[in-house]
């Protein structure tokens, strides 16, 4: 475990964590909690999975039904909250990002990534969210059209690791990085 007693190292064992997420299926930050807002402005959170990071510009990629509500959501607003709980090591992460969908020409080279059976996931009838009446009263229709990737940006990341001594820090991506301590 990275050395929690610096600034430094409590950001590293924040970013080791994600990239955990990618690899590990049982990795706290693998179904991070997305947080944006509704048209009535109330939170609306989900779990989503984790498919991309990119340690060096901060970004992660998630993918979602373009007929989801949070894609309407983050296009009206992209600002979002990312968050996870990794009791493993006993570590809340906290982000704020800035969300955008990917060009559709990206978008179009990712699907061919993403396995078959995973698919139908993009592109059900009716879409996302739409009342049924009954649990079954929709099918799988993969679409790539309907294939949206949402990459987050992150702006913030405040940690907060809860040991023998709690330690809670913020890192801002405007002042590089550096870090200041909060109190736990």
């Amino acid at each position: 475990m990275s050395d929690i007693t610096t600034l430094a190292g409590l950001l590293e064992l924040v970013r080791t964590r994600i990239e955990a997420g990618l690899h590990d299926r049982d990795a706290a930050a693998r179904l991070p909690v997305l947080a944006t807002r509704d048209a009535e402005g109330w939170p609306s959170a989900r779990s989503m999975v984790l498919r991309d990071f990119d340690p060096g510009e901060w970004t992660l990629d998630i993918h979602s039904d373009a007929d989801a509500a949070k894609v309407l959501q983050l296009t009206d607003a992209p600002r979002a909250a990312i968050q996870f709980w990794d009791a493993e090591v006993a570590l809340q992460v906290r982000m704020r990002a800035h969300v955008v969908r990917l060009p559709h020409e990206e978008e179009k080279a990712l699907w061919e990534e993403v396995p078959d059976d995973a698919r139908a996931r993009y592109g059900a009838v009716p879409p996302p969210g739409t009342p049924i009446a009954a649990h079954d009263a929709w099918h799988p229709n993969p679409r790539p059209a309907r294939f949206a990737v949402l990459r987050a940006r992150v702006l913030r990341v405040e940690a907060l690791h809860l040991g023998e001594t709690h330690r809670r820090a913020r890192f801002e991506r405007e002042e590089g990085w550096q870090g200041s301590w909060l109190v736990p």
